[in-house]
């Protein structure tokens, strides 16, 4: 019973974010890092937007208030682009549609455009995210000058689908998706039609309503995406690949099988054609797409054990996947796709899935050494989160030494405070992990990413704690 808990805790904290989001893996379609330099202003006259000598979109460099109080002035609306360093989806986008004249000249008269990366604690992005519940990246959305939200949409598009996507926003134009529908059901399936068929359906799917929290609601969106994609399976198997290289079908391509693994019949042919692919589409589009299999067949067979998992990573360094992690190097030396990130990410799943406790707590004792003073709260809590899956006492005091660790290091973080109350239960020290959880939620704030963590940390550790978590309160908006 026990052990069950304490494996949830686990799998949640190794997938730290500030709050739970589901990434949109359908929605990476060439034209789920760092945030860009975001200067929060004091003096909003003062505000600058970033780098206007580029054509496409100018974005605001200051803060989100600031962004608000310049689009009062100006008598504009904001439009707020919602991303993380993580989503490839979001990345393809703003290199590959924002920086486009024909996006700019569209959206800088109508706009105060500002990106928001969720994560970025500088700019606010937990709380202001939190706020207007992102629950999936990409998100667009349109605001009124006091912050109202207008409109709202998701997903990874091309140019022209955006400035269509934004059009329908304001309600200039309305969908004529149903007559798409009626004739795809009625039978029409000439390539041409399919292919337009595809495309508007993403957009569509962007304008679906949908809560994050629900699990109806997911399951909705995740059907309706899935019809979609048998549609597109369908209609690459029914072509020659090589008829699939222009600049529409790679579209289509990349966002319909961008969730798909290495091995997958057609990811490898994308990737075996990787210049002739790459001509008709982007240096993020194909990066992405090809780092995004080959991190999905590392996790897979790191996962079950599978020594290939280093052969999967050391193909990074050959060939077209090598100019692959190039490419994404030079944008974020510090990416979770780099062949570097991904061996320090998945080689303890490995050892776990071998059962060689002994060899992650070898791993990383040499680990802390090497980084020294470097080592991060995030770090110790990692190490400490796959340790506490031993059954070996001796491992458990180790975990638990490092949860310390990382809680006397941060003590603001669910993933953090929940990954020490578990370290503690699993030593018998109820009482102290019922402290700890106390003294985690006396210090959080009113604001909504905290709210929102109280959430979380609630879920899993109320089941440790022999607590009842509290229902919440539907009259709260």
């Amino acid at each position: 019973m026990k052990k069950q808990s304490l494996n949830s805790v686990v799998g949640v904290s190794t997938f730290h974010v500030g709050f739970a989001i589901t990434v949109a893996s359908l929605t990476l379609l060439a034209a789920c890092s760092n945030a860009p330099d975001e200067t929060n202003l004091d003096d909003s006259a003062n505000a600058e937007i970033e780098d206007t000598t580029k054509p496409g979109m100018e974005f605001f460099d200051g803060s989100f208030e600031d962004a608000l109080a310049l689009s009062g002035q100006e008598g504009k609306m904001v439009f707020v682009d919602f991303w993380a360093t993580w989503c490839g989806p979001c990345i393809v986008v703003q290199e590959t549609v924002f920086p486009l004249q024909e996006v700019g000249d569209y959206m800088n008269p109508k706009f105060v455009n500002i990106k928001i990366d969720i994560e970025d604690e500088d700019q606010n992005g937990p709380d202001i995210s939190a706020r207007y519940k992102i629950g999936i990246l990409p998100t667009y959305l349109i605001l009124d000058t006091d912050g109202t939200e207008l409109a709202r949409s998701i997903s990874a598009v091309s140019p022209s689908q955006f400035i269509a996507m934004v059009s329908r926003m304001l309600g200039e134009t309305e969908s004529s998706f149903h007559e798409m529908q009626a004739r795809y059901d009625a039978g029409e399936r000439s390539t041409d039609f399919v292919r337009q068929y595809l495309m508007d359906a993403i957009v569509e799917l962007g304008f679906r309503e949908l809560d994050s929290t629900d699990e109806d609601s997911m399951q909705a969106f995740r059907a309706e995406g899935a019809k979609y994609t048998g549609v597109a399976n369908e209609y690459f198997a029914s072509r020659p690949y090589s008829d699939l290289i222009n600049e529409t079908d790679v579209r289509l391509v990349m966002h319909f099988r961008g969730s798909a693994d290495r091995g997958d019949e057609l990811v490898e042919y994308v990737i075996e054609n990787y210049d002739e692919f790459l001509a008709v589409s982007s240096d993020s589009a194909m990066s992405q797409f090809a780092l995004k299999a080959t991190q999905g067949s590392v996790a897979d067979a790191a996962r079950a054990g599978d020594a290939r998992f280093v052969e999967y990573i050391e193909a990074l360094e050959t060939g077209p996947l090598k100019r692959a992690a190039d490419h994404e190097r030079n944008r974020d030396p510090r990416s979770r796709l780099l062949p570097e990130s991904l061996r320090m990410s998945w080689e303890p799943d490995f050892l776990v899935a071998k059962e060689d406790w002994e060899g992650v707590y070898e791993l990383y004792i040499g680990r802390f050494e090497d980084w020294g003073d470097r080592t991060s709260a995030w770090n110790y809590q990692w190490a400490a989160s796959t340790l506490l899956q031993s059954d070996e006492p001796d491992h458990h005091r180790v975990a638990l030494g490092w949860a310390k660790q990382a809680y006397d290091m941060n003590n603001k973080d669910w993933s953090i405070a929940s990954t020490y109350v578990s370290a503690l239960v699993t030593a018998e020290k109820t009482d102290e992990a019922r402290r700890i959880a106390s003294e985690f939620r006396s210090a959080l704030s009113d604001s909504a990413a905290d709210k929102r963590s109280l959430e979380i940390f609630d879920d899993i550790t109320s089941s440790l704690l022999d607590e009842e978590k509290d229902e919440p309160d539907q009259t709260q908006q």
